[in-house]
């Protein structure tokens, strides 16, 4: 009788064991088919630099809000969530107020996912991207700066972000930060002291071009 309760006891547990496992099977393959649409809205931006309707975007931060309110320890989620808000900034002026609490937003979910995962060096430059934008250049992008060159600027974009702000905000750089840039340009010179073109572009666009050649010839020297 006391095995027979026993096993009654162990298929109980294993049923319920399944039991779970099929819900959550079953809600994240929600969210994995929920989350399509909003991944698809990103990348339209992203290949096409398309602009999206409000009624699209106001569509897939609805579905995600939901998806992350459910999921809210999966970092994946919530850098889509992020990057609606960037995105839509990006369709407005720059100082435009609507912009800065979209990016507001976008800055929120880029720290709560940082919190889960601290070692993603595309995450950090994207905060410091977006904080740069809404004109709040302080200590927390020079952290985040620092951190995105620690954790991996080979991710694409990374580096290009970095170097956009390290260079428009160069003189406020911390001389620690400086150099990393600095080595970092080095390390793309090539044997006949060219880099690539978006650091070229980078540097006319602030008119670094003169502390560049420095950084260029000082590689060449070596």
């Amino acid at each position: 009788m006391t095995w027979l309760l026993k096993k009654n006891t162990l298929v109980n547990v294993l049923i319920l064991f399944f039991l779970i496992a099929i819900y959550l099977a079953a809600s994240w393959g929600n969210s994995y088919v929920s989350v399509i649409q909003p991944r698809q809205l990103l990348l339209q931006w992203e290949i096409n630099k398309k602009p999206f309707s409000e009624k699209h975007w106001q569509a897939a931060v609805t579905k995600m809000d939901s998806i992350v309110a459910s999921n809210a320890n999966n970092t994946q989620y919530l850098t889509i969530l992020a990057g609606l808000y960037e995105r839509a900034a990006y369709q407005k002026p720059i100082w435009h107020n609507e912009a800065r609490v979209k990016r507001s937003n976008a800055i929120k979910y880029y720290k709560a996912t940082l919190k889960l995962r601290p070692t993603w060096s595309a995450a950090w430059a994207d905060l410091a991207m977006s904080k740069t934008l809404n004109i709040e250049f302080g200590d927390e992008v020079k952290v985040a700066l620092s951190n995105a060159l620690k954790y991996g600027v080979w991710e694409p974009g990374v580096f290009h972000k970095i170097l956009w702000i390290s260079i428009a905000n160069w003189n406020a750089l911390p001389t620690e930060l400086k150099q990393q840039v600095e080595d970092k340009i080095k390390q793309t010179v090539n044997q006949k002291g060219q880099v690539p073109l978006y650091i070229e572009q980078t540097a006319t666009h602030f008119n670094w071009q003169d502390t560049l050649q420095i950084i260029v010839d000082a590689k060449v020297n070596e």
